[in-house]
């Protein structure tokens, strides 16, 4: 999650959303997926240069998809990164999964590996999503981001994550 709190209009992105749009033909290959987290991040910029705050919803797993998020908000010195992790069971995480329409790179043995090995950073706000309904979760998340949380450390986030290999 990327917010401003100086900002008040809040652009809500999507990476999966934004997938589809860009690649609906796509099998999710690691190749179509840093385009697509290249995509948002670019998009998010331009936001944010725009006076918004940008807010996306991503799994950054990997330390490249979060060193491009880095690079593309480098040179921007009123950008905070906030960071929101929910956490997931790999059961649940395989019944979600099971719902997916879209194409994956991914089946049932390595969803449930990425799961119980994603890597959570301890500057996040970590929330059990399957303990809520929605409502409960966003309110929870907006009453962090009223308490004026610090902003995270963009590096240290960046290296606690996973790399593709």
């Amino acid at each position: 999650m990327l917010a401003d709190s100086a900002r008040e209009r809040e652009v809500y992105l999507e990476v999966d959303t934004l997938f589809s749009l860009l690649l609906p033909r796509s099998d999710r290959s690691k190749q179509d997926r840093i385009l697509a987290y290249d995509a948002a991040h670019a998009l998010a910029r331009t936001l944010i240069v725009h006076q918004h705050t940008a807010i996306l919803e991503c799994t950054y797993a990997r330390r490249e998809q979060r060193a491009s998020l880095l690079e593309a908000m480098s040179t921007l010195p009123f950008c905070a990164l906030k960071v929101v992790e929910f956490v997931i069971s790999p059961e649940e995480a395989v019944q979600r999964f099971r719902k997916r329409r879209e194409a994956t790179d991914l089946d049932e043995t390595s969803l449930r590996e990425r799961v119980e090995n994603f890597p959570y950073w301890d500057g996040a706000l970590r929330i059990d999503s399957s303990a809520a309904d929605p409502r409960a979760l966003a309110d929870e998340v907006a009453t962090w981001r009223q308490g004026g949380s610090p902003p995270a450390d963009w590096i240290e986030w960046v290296e606690v994550g996973r790399s593709w290999s």
